[in-house]
């Protein structure tokens, strides 16, 4: 047998589309007609990689281009989803072969970072990827909740359609700007990703909030299913984005009064103030798991780029990295932080951290400090001294947190 690993053609999209519905048992792959469309509409071929046995596809890839925000600057990110295979191939290698050659060509297309979503994390980590943020989700019936704040200006909700997507990414960006994780979002994501639903059966609602000047503050984004399953909220709210106090508490109120559903659930970023903002959260339920898995394609590339949360600082430390998949990666780098400025070379002076750059993906965008590895037995460090400059090193401005599902 004969095992190819190439992008697809645009004659075998349909092939690639069965894959992807069938494993996420989507009703599409009695009729892959919607589903064809959409990814030759929206996903050119270039950004797939396929595994072919004597001919067959048989395992499915894609890899989506963008920016993510760390410390207010977008760096070239390549959201990785959907990672499929038929049952009857699976357990062959074919997905770690096609991650294997992704990360080669991510890091010629300069892409420094990548990330995924997935049920299955452990399969991840023995590429590289590592858990690298939290979902918190909050829970409740709108008709038991009562906040302790309320909004000095009213102002005004209004409803957004598609070709209103400009509207709500002018305040995304405002308020990703200094956050860490946003991706940044295109035309064709607001209307596919965003108003469109993504991969859900219905279309989300938008709802921008305006202050008495008429000037655009926050906006929420929402689900109603028209048959909610039995796993699923009656009402869900996807992401709530608000440039103040007014914009925040207005659209919360917003939410609460749909009091039809029995249940509202809301994702929410880590620092979401929601909690402490209900007068009984007894009525408030708190989910939290693993979320996006991120991983450093080519650390050299992304140290230099990582804008620092303290740029006044000065420092330097040396930090050994082992990595079996992505062996560009692997040896000693001496890293400088002078003036705001990062300077990155090989070196062959002992080294003051030790770890796996798959460890090294939670320390890069603040999940986890370098301290914290450390004591987790992920690190090994010469010193505290040095921890506490590691520490100084990969500070971030906010926890890190993306919305946006691939």
């Amino acid at each position: 047998m004969s095992l190819e690993i190439r992008q697809i053609t645009d004659e075998e999209v349909e092939a690639s589309e069965f894959i992807t519905a069938y494993s996420f048992n989507s009703p599409e792959r009695r009729d892959l007609t919607k589903a064809v469309e959409r990814s030759k509409s929206f996903y050119p071929t270039g950004w797939s990689l396929a595994s072919f046995e004597d001919g067959e596809m048989t395992a499915f890839v894609r890899s989506i281009p963008f920016a993510a925000r760390i410390n207010g600057r977008g760096l070239s990110y390549a959201a990785v989803g959907p990672v499929v295979s038929l049952p009857q191939h699976r357990r062959k290698g074919h997905v770690g072969a096609i991650l294997r050659q992704f990360l080669e060509q991510m890091r010629e297309n300069g892409q420094v970072l990548s990330g995924l979503h997935t049920p299955h994390p452990t399969l991840y980590q023995r590429y590289g990827w590592e858990i690298a943020s939290m979902a918190h989700t909050f829970k409740f019936p709108p008709k038991e909740i009562h906040f302790k704040s309320e909004p000095k200006d009213r102002g005004y909700i209004r409803m957004l359609k598609a070709d209103d997507w400009a509207q709500a990414n002018r305040v995304y960006r405002l308020h990703s700007a200094k956050r860490n994780g946003p991706l940044h979002r295109g035309e064709v994501w607001w209307r596919q990703a965003i108003f469109g639903g993504g991969f859900l059966p219905d279309p989300s609602d938008v709802a921008l909030w305006e202050d008495a000047t008429g000037e655009p503050q926050g906006y929420v984004v929402y689900y109603q299913p028209a048959r909610p399953q039995p796993h699923e909220s009656e009402f869900w709210v996807r992401e709530i984005v608000a440039l103040t106090t007014d914009a925040y508490l207005n659209l919360l109120l917003y939410i609460v009064r749909h009091d039809l559903p029995k249940e509202i659930a809301i994702n929410a970023a880590p620092d979401d103030p929601f909690y402490s903002l209900v007068d009984d959260a007894r009525h408030v339920k708190v989910e939290e798991g693993y979320d996006l898995m991120n991983r450093i394609v080519d650390v050299e590339a992304a140290l230099k780029l990582r804008p620092p949360a303290n740029p006044e600082l000065d420092l330097e430390f040396a930090l050994q990295l082992s990595d079996r998949t992505a062996p560009w990666n692997e040896g000693t780098w001496l890293v400088n932080q002078s003036d705001g400025e990062i300077a990155v070379e090989k070196t062959n002076a002992a080294a003051n951290l030790k770890m796996s750059t798959m460890t090294l993906a939670p320390l890069y965008n603040g999940f986890l400090t370098p301290t914290a590895a450390a004591f987790a037995g992920r690190v090994e460090a010469d010193s505290e001294e040095s921890l506490a400059t590691a520490d100084a090193f990969f500070a971030t401005l906010h926890p890190p947190f993306c919305s946006d599902g691939f």
